[in-house]
């Protein structure tokens, strides 16, 4: 699946720039297919874009319509099974949805993330990764998922950057077409389970 645009610069910003324009136009093209792949890759369709890892994780907890509790978490965590749980799995959520999470407490009223565990902040002792591709809390979403997330694979040509002073001469304009051919795919769907609100 390709990612592509073109930025169009006045031959006049290209010539004056007292900044590496190239480089910063680059970093900046970087950083915009960045999160688009990152949205394809978490909740692309899979029909005439790649399948993201919400898309492709199998179904395990369904929460209510409106939140989360924290036994919906413990049932998600321990839907995957042994093998998978000792691969290293982690939670995935946006951080409206981690913000809900914070506020949850066990039947003894402690709180069942803790922002500053070892190595990072943990959730019911499994490691929280935040992606603001995730959707937030709201009925029949998936805002959580949890598993083994390298068991989905990206594979990518890389960024490719080229440049035209012809496309758009006759404007006094160069073009700077940039290029990302990627695709993606959960390898073991018993790897990711997602929970759904209701």
């Amino acid at each position: 699946k390709k990612q592509a645009f073109i930025i169009k610069v006045a031959n006049e910003l290209a010539t004056d720039a007292s900044f590496p324009l190239e480089s910063t136009l680059q970093e900046q093209a970087g950083n915009a297919i960045g999160f688009q792949v990152n949205n394809l890759a978490t909740v692309g369709t899979g029909t005439t874009e790649t399948e993201g890892v919400v898309t492709a994780a199998a179904s395990a907890v369904e929460a209510s319509a409106t939140a989360i509790s924290a036994e919906n978490l413990i049932d998600l965590a321990y839907s995957l099974d042994s093998a998978a749980r000792a691969l290293g799995p982690k939670f995935m959520v946006n951080t409206s949805t981690l913000g809900a999470i914070r506020k949850l407490q066990d039947g003894a009223g402690n709180f069942i993330y803790d922002p500053v565990g070892i190595g990072g902040q943990t959730l019911l002792g499994f490691p929280v990764v935040e992606n603001p591709a995730m959707a937030d809390i709201g009925t029949g979403n998936r805002s959580v998922v949890f598993g083994y997330l390298p068991s989905y694979k990206i594979l990518s040509t890389g960024l490719s950057v080229a440049v035209s002073t012809d496309a758009y001469f006759a404007n006094d304009v160069t073009g700077y077409r940039f290029t990302y051919r990627f695709d993606g795919k959960l390898t073991h769907a018993s790897h990711v389970k997602y929970l759904e609100l209701a």
